[in-house]
């Protein structure tokens, strides 16, 4: 079979990608090692950067402004997490050998505690949300 320059144009892309077959591979060596005009070009199509490979100025703006908006989405749910946690710990009970243990009747102190740190993260998550919808 005469191999022409159109069949190994057809193999090249694939032989660049690494990805033929070991026969069609070492076809194309074998013609290139014939052929060093051709060898020159294909080295030189290899080294050559292809456009829209490195990520442009637009893109890093894109995926900076992804993380913050994640980073600030983790930031409000854990304030709103730790505003409903503390929030709801005071009207917890537990039942217990015959006995109902309310914290808000049987601890008092501690249960305003709870309260007092529920409404500082109310008003930080709703400081935050306000400061983000204002970006």
């Amino acid at each position: 079979m005469n191999v022409t320059k159109d069949i190994i144009n057809d193999l090249l892309p694939l032989y660049a990608a690494n990805e033929c077959s070991a026969d069609s591979r070492a076809l194309v060596e074998e013609y290139l090692q014939r052929n060093p005009q051709e060898a020159a070009k294909l080295r030189q199509i290899m080294n050559t950067p292809v456009p829209g490979a490195a990520p442009t100025a637009k893109n890093l703006d894109e995926a900076r402004s992804f993380r913050e908006a994640r980073r600030r989405l983790r930031r409000r749910s854990l304030l709103m997490a730790f505003a409903i946690f503390f929030s709801l710990a005071p009207l917890s009970f537990l039942y217990s050998d015959g006995r109902l243990w309310w914290f808000l009747r049987d601890a008092t102190g501690s249960a305003l505690v709870y309260a007092a740190l529920g409404a500082v993260f109310w008003i930080f998550y709703a400081l935050d949300r306000s400061r983000s919808r204002s970006l």
